[in-house]
């Protein structure tokens, strides 16, 4: 079983964002297979925030309207329970909050694992361990973005690494039956 992470150390709301922005990242890799209207503006919204981009005023809009298509959010079957939990995660990182930076990343780390517990469900793959793998991948940012002096870099870095494990992290919904979103 994978350590907890450290959440209570993202004591700053840029390691806190950061932190869900990982998640967010992760868990797209899954919610961009199919019909995803939007994408590209989930990407680049994760992106640029590493480039100091304001990505909230950039693809915050498109994003947001997308999230409020989907309000109800029940069926984990879904190729769109993912994607809008991989859009809520992404904009609830980089929002203004009344929560604590520290509350905030433990309620987007429990959002995340959630989701990959039930991916592990899902799974064609008996063997599936998403859950122990976005586990372990939380621990290794929390760790890394605690000890960052340039916490952007850091991010970079991580979510260069991530993409390139998105082939791997995709083949979760082998399983799942794929559905457009509602017109």
């Amino acid at each position: 079983m994978s350590p907890i992470p450290e959440w209570r150390a993202l004591d700053t709301r840029e390691k806190a964002t950061a932190f869900g922005l990982l998640c967010s990242a992760r868990l797209s890799a899954v919610a961009t297979l199919g019909d995803f209207p939007c994408v590209a503006e989930l990407g680049a919204f994760v992106r640029e925030w590493g480039d100091s981009v304001d990505v909230q005023d950039r693809y915050g809009p498109v994003l947001a309207a997308y999230s409020r298509r989907f309000l109800v959010r029940d069926d984990v079957s879904s190729p769109d329970y993912y994607r809008s939990l991989a859009v809520d995660i992404a904009l609830m990182a980089v929002r203004d909050s009344k929560e604590s930076p520290t509350d905030n990343a433990q309620r987007l780390m429990f959002m995340a694992t959630g989701a990959w517990a039930e991916l592990d469900v899902l799974s064609a793959d008996q063997n599936s361990a998403g859950r122990e793998w976005e586990a372990s991948c939380q621990a290794s940012d929390a760790s890394a973005l605690t000890a960052a002096s340039d916490v952007r870099t850091v991010y970079r870095h991580a979510l260069a690494q991530y993409r390139a494990e998105y082939a791997q992290r995709a083949r979760y919904f082998s399983a799942v039956p794929q559905s457009s979103p509602p017109r």
